[in-house]
């Protein structure tokens, strides 16, 4: 329908916007000390708002003895936004739309390892799929503009840590989010 079309473009143009930020200059973002762990216990809920059949299993696994290790420097919208996009996304292509995330921490850096038992990703496509709007062949049917993991590695690189990819066709796939810890 025209309204559900008006809708899609509007979703569109947020998220458009939300990658010209993340592309932006530092300046124009506010950048302060945020928990990661915070984040990873929002992320059922946020994500059941998204849509209610997708569940989320958050995992804590080693964490660092002193809390300030569980910080980076950033910003905390663009960060909760980069982790659902991926987590969603994970959720979107699970066969049991679930995702388990799984936090690690150290002095250096924290890890967030986001899991589904979905239909994996072609090898031939895995360096292809944070490029806006690409979208992975075997998935046109599903809604969406192809902008969500490109938008989060915009957003993972601009705070200073990188995205990486594991896929096993008929098993699933792996993302880990890697962040350096922030400095105080």
């Amino acid at each position: 329908s025209i309204y559900e079309d008006m809708l899609q473009m509007g979703k569109l143009t947020h998220t458009l916007l939300e990658l010209a930020k993340a592309s932006g200059s530092k300046g124009g973002i506010e950048i302060k000390p945020v928990r990661i762990d915070e984040i990873i216990l929002r992320l059922p809920s946020e994500i059941s708002k998204i849509n209610n059949a997708y569940v989320v299993l958050p995992e804590f696994g080693k964490l660092p003895e002193k809390e300030e290790n569980l910080f980076v420097l950033g910003n905390e919208e663009l960060l909760v936004t980069a982790i659902k996009n991926v987590v969603v996304n994970a959720c979107k292509y699970s066969k049991d739309q679930r995702a388990n995330v799984l936090l690690n921490a150290d002095q250096k850096s924290i890890t967030i390892s986001v899991q589904n038992m979905g239909d994996g990703i072609p090898p031939n496509e895995i360096e292809n799929i944070f490029q806006p709007f690409y979208r992975v062949n075997s998935t046109s049917q599903q809604a969406g503009f192809g902008l969500g993991l490109s938008l989060a590695n915009r957003i993972i690189k601009l705070h200073k840590g990188n995205i990486t990819v594991n896929s096993t066709p008929g098993q699933g796939t792996e993302f880990v989010v890697t962040l350096p810890t922030a400095k105080f």
